[in-house]
């Protein structure tokens, strides 16, 4: 695995086309983590940080992140509505806290919304 970006640098994802988006769930089916995973096998990971705030990686692969341990424990659920290989990365929108930490995301794929969130602590995902 190799970590391409992090931060607001990985979400540089404008125009990219999507093969599938998948919650990425614990044995217990707790939402840990949204992937994006791109037509080029890279990968868009955003998780919720221990300080609460929203960390996004891009990543060269589609594995699921060691740091969710134990990562061979971890669930891929695809979210049908939302892969789909005519969509593209339309546009990414970023929101802040007044501390500067990101905690939300919003990404327009082919028509639709994704909003991936960080909401005390918890991870958060809206289809529109």
């Amino acid at each position: 695995m190799a970590l391409l970006a992090e931060g607001a640098d990985a979400l540089d994802v404008q125009g990219c086309k999507i093969f599938e988006v998948v919650r990425i769930c614990g044995d217990d089916g707790s939402l840990e983590a949204v992937q994006l995973v791109f037509s080029d096998d890279r990968s868009l990971t955003l998780t919720v940080w221990t300080d609460w705030s929203l960390t996004v990686e891009l990543r060269s692969d589609i594995a699921v992140p060691e740091y969710l341990w134990l990562p061979e424990e971890r669930v891929r659920i695809v979210i049908p509505e939302l892969s789909d290989l005519s969509f593209e990365v339309g546009e990414v929108v970023p929101r802040h806290n007044d501390a500067a930490e990101l905690f939300e995301v919003r990404f327009v794929l082919g028509g639709r919304q994704l909003l991936v969130g960080s909401t005390g602590g918890n991870l958060i995902i809206e289809i529109e």
